[in-house]
């Protein structure tokens, strides 16, 4: 497990967030590609909503997405730095339906990795091509997570009610406590090493009571 900076294609990495129960925990995101020049860093938001940190990466499931792909800045600059969790070196882009990937410009469709010239009926439903900040994106998957958005659609700034929209203090607070809660629960989670017969051992590590908190 290591920050997420310079993350390579295929890396798995966490995003904090509360279910709709305002239960705090995470959903898996992987990193697809940075789309030059500077449109940001494309990755995919998966649906499964997890409580306890995956041992290995075949606890990912990747089956199916909270929310269409997006871009986003990989600044942490309001929030603590998440954590890499896996690492896949065989992954491809297919796996993630790259070709099929697209993002509205103002008169542009971008098409896996291609822009072609649309018109505003063929932007209609198009993912809009924002990059998104890294604490915004836990007030989305939040917003999906409590049904305000469905796991299909694309961002709709105006279907979210008001404690879900960004200049919420609701919000805001959800996205806080989410944030908080992840980091000291990857800061005490446990390193482990293969034992002789490859079972997992477990080797305590500081609890983020024992010194300052984490800051990426």
């Amino acid at each position: 497990m290591k920050p997420l900076k310079s993350p390579k294609p295929g890396d798995l990495f966490y995003i904090p967030a509360l279910n709709s129960s305002d239960e705090t925990g995470f959903v898996i995101a992987r990193y697809i590609e940075l789309i030059p020049p500077a449109l940001g860093h494309l990755v995919e938001v998966f649906a499964k909503f997890y409580t306890q940190i995956p041992v290995s990466m075949s606890e990912v499931d990747t089956s199916k997405r909270r929310c269409r792909p997006i871009y986003c800045s990989m600044l942490f600059t309001e929030i603590p730095r998440w954590k890499i969790l896996f690492s896949d070196p065989n992954y491809k882009k297919v796996s993630s339906g790259y070709d099929e990937i697209q993002f509205a410009f103002e008169s542009e469709i971008w098409v896996g990795g291609v822009s072609k010239p649309a018109t505003e009926q063929q932007l209609n439903n198009i993912e809009p091509s924002i990059c998104w900040r890294m604490h915004h994106i836990i007030f989305r998957v939040i917003a999906h997570l409590r049904g305000a958005l469905s796991d299909a659609e694309p961002m709709d700034y105006e279907k979210l009610p008001p404690d879900l929209r960004i200049d919420s203090t609701i919000a805001s607070e959800r996205v806080n406590k989410a944030a908080l809660s992840a980091q000291a629960l990857f800061a005490a989670h446990k390193k482990w090493a293969p034992n002789p017969v490859g079972v997992p051992i477990f080797l305590p590590t500081r609890l983020p009571s024992d010194g300052p908190a984490l800051t990426g």
